[in-house]
């Protein structure tokens, strides 16, 4: 007897956004995930693994760059016939009213069938009385009401969540959290199989009984955990709290694992510029965060280790933000991330009590020891009068990096390299130069750039 196929296979699933030639953003890479029947998974992860772009490329929204998506053993080239999508932000037309947004999917049933199908979600989802009231007229728990009733007006067998509450205040997210759940375990209902992106731990064990852990930069995942709590689940009982205990430690490891890469080593060199050639080696950037960010972190820090997910609590930013930040401040010997904790090292302890001109010269010199800006330095010492144009550094990077957006790393480079002194830009012509300290044409002595020298001739 053959096995039937899953309800949605993923099959190595790679995807990469394409703005423009020099654009090239890797969200997903090598993604393979299976969803059956009457389960309830979880897509986890902080900000920019790729959670929103598998939701919508397993529904059929999105076409991946390579892979495939089966759905029951056919391969979709289209939006999937048996997927509804609520969406973050809502995604009414406000000038529609309750009931006509609510009957948009089923336009297409006789006006019986259409009729039978409103009354039976209106009252599954509390909207009874909003039926001819228009999206102004209603609260933004009222509007995902009606962004539910429209996804499940269609009697779809698996339901995708888009991060469905994070827009809302916390006790209406509640409500809707517990709601979700009951209608997963309501034998009178005909939903059992949901697919819900979301940053927060707690909502994952919740109402998951599957959670995928993603990490970023590429987006893949990094661990799937079972969860066999049984519903309804009681967010203070002691196996809650271990569940979410758990998924913290999977969490931190994948973000910030260790051992952490020694500073001086960061980033091997991405690529060395010899008389006009170019050797590719294997890179590591700084994330896309600022020095203003990162001496914030340090200030926040006391002298005890202090838990990351208390941390972003304390500094209140999404996890995943708080984790780039962390990073940064690692690769810069500022702190280091032994388990679940972030800790100042004496470096960091020095940067924090520290004059603003003593920041910058211990920014400089720890910069100087990530081979990004070693290829920066580089790369403007080998042009005509040691004058680099910003399109030249695009391309550099572009080759050296080819999943980075180079643009963004382009403005990372020149926000630290700027902040640190280390570097000019001319807004206007669009070149770079090195610093060169005041109007006397160089820094003071206690504060000179030690630049490494030039790259020898090829052999």
């Amino acid at each position: 007897m053959n096995t039937p196929p899953p309800l949605i296979d993923i099959a190595h699933v790679s995807h990469v956004y394409t703005s423009n030639s020099l654009e090239h953003d890797l969200v997903l890479s090598d993604v393979n995930l299976t969803i059956e029947e009457n389960e309830v998974v979880a897509l986890l992860g902080p900000s920019g693994c790729g959670k929103s772009t598998l939701l919508r490329i397993l529904s059929g929204l999105v076409q991946p760059t390579e892979g495939t998506v089966s759905y029951r053993g056919k391969i979709l080239s289209e939006v999937s016939p048996g997927v509804a999508m609520v969406f973050q932000n809502f995604a009414l037309f406000p000038w529609l009213t309750v009931r006509g947004n609510i009957l948009l999917p089923v336009e297409h049933l006789p006006p019986a069938e259409q009729q039978a199908r409103l009354e039976t979600v209106l009252s599954t989802v509390g909207l009874g009385a909003y039926e001819y009231a228009y999206p102004r007229e209603l609260s933004g728990g009222m509007k995902q009401r009606v962004g539910i009733a429209r996804a499940l007006i269609a009697q779809p067998e698996v339901l995708c969540m888009d991060e469905p509450f994070s827009a809302l205040d916390v006790l209406t997210a509640e409500t809707l959290r517990n709601e979700i759940s009951r209608l997963l375990t309501a034998p009178e209902h005909l939903l059992r199989t949901l697919v819900l992106v979301t940053h927060t731990i707690a909502e994952a064990v919740f109402l998951a009984t599957r959670v995928v852990v993603l990490a970023a930069q590429p987006g893949r995942i990094a661990q799937i955990v079972p969860n066999t709590l049984p519903y309804p689940r009681v967010p203070d009982s002691p196996a809650f709290s271990a569940a979410v205990a758990t998924l913290h430690a999977i969490l931190t490891h994948t973000n910030l694992p260790d051992p952490i890469t020694a500073p001086a080593d960061a980033g091997k060199v991405v690529t060395q510029v010899i008389e006009g050639t170019r050797r590719r080696i294997a890179p590591v950037c700084l994330p896309y965060v600022t020095p203003g960010e990162v001496l914030g972190l340090l200030a926040r820090l006391g002298a005890a280790p202090c838990d990351v997910f208390e941390l972003a609590e304390r500094v209140g930013r999404e996890f995943g933000a708080v984790v780039r930040v962390i990073k940064a401040a690692e690769l810069l010997a500022f702190i280091t991330t032994p388990g679940q904790d972030v800790v100042l090292t004496e470096l960091g302890k020095k940067a924090i009590g520290g004059s603003t001109a003593e920041q910058k010269q211990l920014l400089r010199e720890q910069l100087l020891k990530l081979k990004i800006f070693e290829l920066l330095v580089r790369l403007i010492r080998v042009q005509k009068n040691q004058i680099l144009p910003e399109e030249e550094l695009l391309r550099e990077l572009q080759a050296a990096l080819p999943h980075e957006k180079p643009r963004p790393l382009f403005r990372s480079l020149l926000t630290w390299g700027r902040y640190a002194e280390l570097i000019t830009y001319d807004q206007r012509q669009h070149q770079l130069r090195l610093y060169a300290g005041p109007s006397q044409g160089s820094l003071p002595a206690a504060t000179a750039v030690v630049l490494p020298p030039a790259a020898p001739p090829s052999a």
